[in-house]
């Protein structure tokens, strides 16, 4: 058996990358079938919804890969298609430095790898960019002030765009890119991290509008949110602009967070296989989030690469969770874990044992959490529950009515379930 090169085994599980790959994608065929329908139906937006960790972005770019006319994940899923898409795509991260809805739209009419490569191409698109404002026209053309069109007068005072052009400007560039039959179908929007914009209000409005005017043109949003209102901030139209498209990302099933390993152990030819305890185990801490199936397995799979052990087994899956913490592989989730521990193990075990109680639901009724705190030696677990719901410590609970709380953040609970305790439950 030929040995794999280092690279194959650090890119083998990818927790920090999403998955284009869709041979490597694992599962999620319900939400696959959703989206390609969605990106049939005509008028018809997308929206991805869930929490952290639990694969909206690999999904959004198979989106993407579908509306460019890439249908292996369709057959890889056996999924019934009769002709390939032919969108312009366009996949965009938000991230915190876009603030509102005009910003958002004026991103992707500047970002070269946006639109703005073919505003440059298209004489129309062009023209339209010419006209309503010199200065934005200039970020994307290259050309200076002295264009300056019927829309715009004072160029060296007046902003890039003003507060009522941005969506005009828009609306009419991206029509004059499909009357160009850039792409049969029209523009594909993805637009990543959407949840990250601090002010999206404005956008199902502008939404509404464009389907009416360019109907050709479809947004595929995506963020950490538990629906669509939440993600939109917005609660007018925004059912209607996404009726039949939103995808909400559940947990995944054991047989597809298994799937990951298979794919991972065949991207290196089986060199390096977990066993059926270590599988086990896996599935069982990631409690449904393919992120941490990716972080285990890849300190994992690197461990034994360089200590020549060909079987992962559940004894190298305790090594690891240790190697995962004392490295804080995941920076954010270990600083949540020690802002909320800080330097009490009492708060600790309190924190666990919440955890531990979390039902179904996701809820946790605090009888249940106290009596396992109480079995590892703290008596006053209120206390504690008090504190790990303050700002001072994270506020990673919250109280949902009286007696029963749950983790803002679930992907944060798994890795409070996964990481060994930071001190013996005797300091």
């Amino acid at each position: 058996m030929k040995k794999p090169k280092l690279s194959q085994i650090e890119n083998a599980f990818l927790p920090a990358k999403e998955i284009t790959d869709s041979e490597r994608f694992a599962g999620r065929k319900v939400a696959v079938v959703n989206s390609f329908y969605a990106l049939i139906a005509e008028g018809s937006n997308i929206a991805i919804v869930g929490n952290r960790g639990i694969g909206k972005t690999s999904l959004a770019r198979q989106i993407t890969n579908i509306g460019a006319g890439d249908s292996s994940i369709l057959e890889k899923l056996d999924i019934p298609n009769d002709e390939q898409f032919d969108f312009l795509t366009v996949y965009m991260a938000c991230g915190k430095q876009v603030r509102s809805t005009d910003e958002l739209l004026e991103r992707l009419l500047t970002s070269t790898n946006c639109l703005a490569k073919w505003i440059y191409e298209i004489p129309n698109a062009k023209k339209v960019m010419v006209n309503y404002n010199p200065k934005f026209s200039a970020k994307v053309l290259g050309v200076g002030v002295e264009l300056a069109g019927s829309k715009t007068s004072e160029v060296t005072t007046s902003p890039v765009m003003s507060e009522h052009q941005v969506d005009i400007v828009f609306t009419n560039v991206v029509d004059a890119i499909i009357k160009a039959d850039v792409a049969k179908n029209g523009i594909l929007l993805v637009i990543d991290e959407f949840d990250q914009i601090a002010d999206p209000s404005g956008f199902a409005s502008f939404l509404k509008a464009l389907a009416t005017n360019v109907p050709k043109v479809k947004f595929c949003v995506v963020g950490v949110a538990k629906d669509i209102q939440m993600l939109m901030k917005e609660h007018e139209s925004t059912d209607r602009l996404f009726a039949g498209s939103i995808i909400s990302m559940d947990p995944m099933n054991s047989n597809e967070l298994e799937n990951i390993i298979d794919n991972a152990e065949k991207y290196i030819d089986r060199y390096i296989t977990f066993d059926n305890n270590a599988r086990d185990r896996i599935v069982q801490l990631a409690n449904g989030h393919p992120y941490m199936v990716h972080l285990i397995g890849k300190f994992s799979l690197r461990a034994a690469f360089e200590e020549n052990v060909y079987i992962i087994t559940d004894s190298h899956i305790n090594k690891t969770l240790s190697s995962i913490a004392e490295q804080k592989a995941d920076p954010v989730l270990e600083g949540k874990y020690r802002k909320a521990v800080a330097s009490s193990s009492q708060r600790e075990t309190v924190l666990r044992a919440m955890a531990a109680a979390q039902d179904k639901h996701n809820e946790i009724w605090t009888s249940n959490a106290y009596k396992i705190a109480l079995d590892a030696g703290v008596d006053n677990s209120s206390q504690y529950v008090g504190q790990l719901v303050a700002e001072e410590y994270g506020a990673e609970l919250e109280k949902l009515r009286e007696r029963y709380y749950r983790f803002k953040d679930s992907l944060f609970h798994s890795y409070v379930l996964a990481r060994p305790r930071m001190y013996s439950e005797q300091d």
